[in-house]
């Protein structure tokens, strides 16, 4: 094809027509320049208050102001959004449609501006205009930090959507607070995304408030819909224990809804079924008396209950053979579920004071839906004391106890500490590790963090922080790994816990005082990421107080000995006894509860949004996936990008930093071409046990995609 240069007049003609169709307001060209350019970007113009060019949009239902102000970012000018009541939507300083930003379809832009504020809910948001010459919101990126100074809000916009003739942008208010705007960009997107701030290194945490509505979460589980079922039961509190609470969240909505609560479920252990009905098993039949010398002791339920996310409702299920107060709780292969320890129905030596840990080895039954009877089960009539850290293994279907506990170790009948083992749930036999299989200070593991370390398939579990809680000393920093693949398991030093903040106060309701380098943590969580990756987050020094404010990730590289903690943004919030973290299905990271030693309840929940959401490139999305498969099945999926990895994360349920049945499972990956891609199913069922997972892929560069929900059989 022989190409043809325009004549001088045709350009002038276009030229013209281009001019007055801004003047007069009309929709911009469809072909936009190839400089695309913000009008009076430092906003140093003004004209009826408000920077020329601009214009205040609102969505939803706020109440606030927009304004040009003095002192803007290094120039004379910015402007301000207020909002001072809000139910609803947001609020943003935009181009005006006459000044939108003229762009072509297909491309990817990159957008930037300057901000400072008092909100931590503020997001650069984009706009469109459709052919039609209708404006429609487009994209939202993720919230930022509030600041005090300006700093860069950046991003880039996926490829413009065809028909599109425009776009307008700006940074959104998404609560009540003050933002400041100043020095809008934009350009052609070229090589890797453009990332501003230390959210690129450390993420950074939003905070929502909900005062008297807020949620007791002592055990918290996120569901195959999304939503995180929050169970508070009496919530450490006695005047609730007739009245106990269960509250259903939805992180997308941020709101809640009450769900009728059975029983006292406070305390109680609880695990994911493998049709995704949530089994709660034991919790409190009784408070212990304090006023008594010496006390009464606690009393362990025998109720269990499943939750039913299809009908948000608690469904009964038969009696336990004895009470469990602070159970532990272990998915088998075969859908089983294997639940020992915590304290009994009944006292000491029938005797009113004293707790009695129950002996009896309880086990639902997934085949007959029910809970076997005491002499169904093999009994290894071993004393578990409370919350055992019990995990499944490849290796004969046995069970690991790791090491980690909450309120005392368990022990053998002359009182010595027992320390990591196996312990066959068929048979009831037992085989410990000789000398602690090399866990240091295995008598400060109380209320550590026990984890499975992706994948699941090379059977390296971790051991995290903890403290001996029979001394005034504090919480240890030591991690310890073991590999139960090796010919001899024994536990290596892992790395030690990156020094936090210390918070010395509730963190709550009185100003703490701070002081930096923590010795160590208890009451620590410990998430599984969707990038192979392990986060830890939350814990205090001492018994419910001294509160670490430190959030780290571990990539779990092959050597121990090269293992290294990289701190990130830290929770704004204390967490510590009764606090729980989970992984959502967009990758961020919720964190929830708190029970500082004045007894009091902190309702706040904290999200973190991990420094992969600000990786280069778009997310990689999964646009068609099986969503029932089975062990050893192949599957195919396609992706609108190419990936690298792929892996199946179970959703968590977690009480007391423990989440003994939390994996994430290595899925091989083979491209097919076309964006089509083979993924194979571990073929072993104590590697993937039956239930549902959430599917995660990955781009070379490591940002991982939105979960697709997969149920394995």
């Amino acid at each position: 094809m022989r190409y043809e240069r325009p004549r001088a007049s045709a350009v002038l003609v276009a030229a013209a027509v281009g001019a007055t169709a801004l003047l007069s307001g009309a929709a911009p060209a469809a072909h936009a320049a190839p400089k695309p350019k913000v009008t009076n970007p430092g906003l140093e113009q003004v004209s009826g208050g408000l920077p020329t060019c601009w214009t205040g949009h609102t969505t939803g239902k706020s109440t606030g102001t927009f304004a040009s102000v003095k002192g803007g970012n290094r120039s004379a000018k910015a402007a301000t959004v207020a909002v001072s009541a809000y139910t609803g939507g947001f609020r943003a300083l935009l181009q005006a449609p006459k000044c939108a930003v003229k762009v072509d379809p297909g491309k990817k832009y990159d957008l930037q501006l300057a901000y400072k504020s008092t909100s931590g809910k503020t997001a650069l948001t984009v706009f469109r205009q459709k052919k039609n010459g209708a404006w429609v919101k487009w994209h939202t990126f993720p919230y930022l930090p509030s600041s005090k100074g300006f700093r860069l809000s950046v991003g880039r916009t996926p490829p413009v959507p065809a028909g599109t003739k425009a776009i307008r942008f700006g940074q959104g208010l998404y609560g009540t607070g003050t933002l400041t705007t100043d020095n809008y960009k934009i350009a052609v997107a070229k090589g890797t995304a453009k990332c501003a701030g230390s959210e690129c290194t450390k993420g950074h945490w939003i905070v929502e408030g909900f005062g008297d509505k807020g949620v007791k979460s002592v055990h918290t589980v996120l569901l195959h819909n999304g939503k995180v079922l929050m169970i508070a039961g009496s919530g450490n509190n006695i005047n609730e224990f007739r009245d106990p609470k269960t509250k259903l969240y939805d992180p997308k909505t941020n709101k809640f809804t009450n769900i009728p609560t059975p029983y006292d479920m406070f305390c109680a252990g609880h695990v994911q079924l493998p049709d995704g009905r949530v089994l709660v098993m034991g919790g409190t039949e009784e408070y212990s008396d304090y006023n008594v010398v010496p006390d009464t002791g606690w009393l362990g339920s025998k109720q269990s209950y499943l939750f039913n996310p299809k009908t948000n409702r608690y469904e009964k299920a038969n009696d336990m053979a004895d009470g469990h107060w602070y159970p532990s709780a272990t998915l088998l292969a075969n859908g089983d579920v294997y639940s020992v320890g915590g304290y009994a129905d009944e006292r000491q030596d029938d005797a009113d004071q004293g707790n009695l840990v129950s002996l009896v080895a309880d086990r639902y039954s997934w085949s007959k839906k029910r809970w076997l009877k005491e002499g169904e089960v093999a009994q290894p009539r071993i004393d578990w004391a409370t919350y055992p850290a019990l995990h499944l293994t490849p290796k004969s279907a046995e069970l690991f106890y790791s090491g980690s506990y909450v309120f005392g170790p368990p022990r053998h009948t002359d009182g010595r500490l027992r320390g990591p083992g196996f312990l066959d749930p068929d048979t009831g036999a037992w085989g410990a590790l000789p000398d602690f299989g090399g866990l240091r200070l295995p008598e400060a593991r109380d209320q550590s963090a026990a984890v499975l370390l992706p994948p699941a398939q090379d059977q390296r579990y971790m051991v995290i922080g903890g403290k001996d809680f029979s001394n005034g000393e504090p919480a240890i920093r030591l991690t310890d790994v073991i590999d139960l693949k090796a010919a001899k398991p024994r536990y290596k030093a892992g790395p030690d816990l990156p020094h936090g903040v210390i918070h010395y106060g509730d963190g709550t309701d009185a100003p703490a005082r701070k002081q930096t380098g923590a010795q160590g943590k208890t009451y620590v969580s410990a998430v599984l990421l969707p990038d192979g990756k392990l986060l830890e987050t939350g814990g205090s020094q001492q018994t419910r107080s001294d509160h670490v404010h430190g959030t780290s990730i571990l990539d779990p590289v092959p050597s121990v000995s090269k293992m290294r903690w990289k701190p990130v943004a830290a929770d704004p919030v204390s967490r510590s006894y009764h606090a729980s973290a989970v992984l959502l299905p967009d990758g961020r990271v919720l964190a929830v509860g708190s029970n500082p030693w004045d007894n009091s309840f902190d309702t706040r929940i904290s999200i973190f949004h991990p420094p992969y959401l600000y990786k280069g490139g778009d997310a990689p999305k999964v646009t068609s996936y099986a969503k029932g498969l089975t062990t050893g099945a192949q599957t195919t999926i396609r992706t609108n990008a190419p990936i690298t990895r792929a892996s199946l994360i179970r959703p968590m349920a977690v009480t007391h930093s423990s989440d003994p049945n939390q994996r994430s499972v290595r899925v091989p990956v083979r491209s097919l071409g076309g964006g089509k891609y083979r993924l194979t199913i571990d073929k072993r069922k104590n590697v993937v046990p039956p239930g549902w997972y959430m599917l995660f892929v990955q781009t070379k560069s490591g940002k991982p995609s939105e979960a697709r929900w997969v149920h394995i059989r």
